[in-house]
């Protein structure tokens, strides 16, 4: 299982301005199918600089939780860290 990409991603309008709040779909690859599940997310800067990721639970039918949410959590981290997200 891994995490394929994320499209349509769009940046909401938050007031504070160390939030930053997202909405995309995510594209996961599982052995047996391609799934896609549309995903919320928020980067938190900290006051030290460091970002904290929230990601809003999600449901999936077809395969557990949890090794989603890590390889989702994972997937964002390196996409903010290489600047790809808008």
């Amino acid at each position: 299982m891994r995490v394929r990409e994320l499209t349509e991603i769009q940046r909401e309008d938050v007031a504070i301005y160390y939030r930053r709040t997202y909405m995309a779909k995510a594209i996961i690859e599982i052995p047996t199918l391609d799934m896609e599940i549309p995903i919320s997310f928020t980067i938190e800067t900290g006051p030290l600089g460091d970002k904290h990721l929230y990601l809003d639970p999600f449901k999936s039918d077809e395969y557990p939780v949890v090794p989603i949410k890590k390889a989702l959590i994972e997937y964002i981290s390196t996409m903010d860290t290489e600047g790809k997200l808008p």
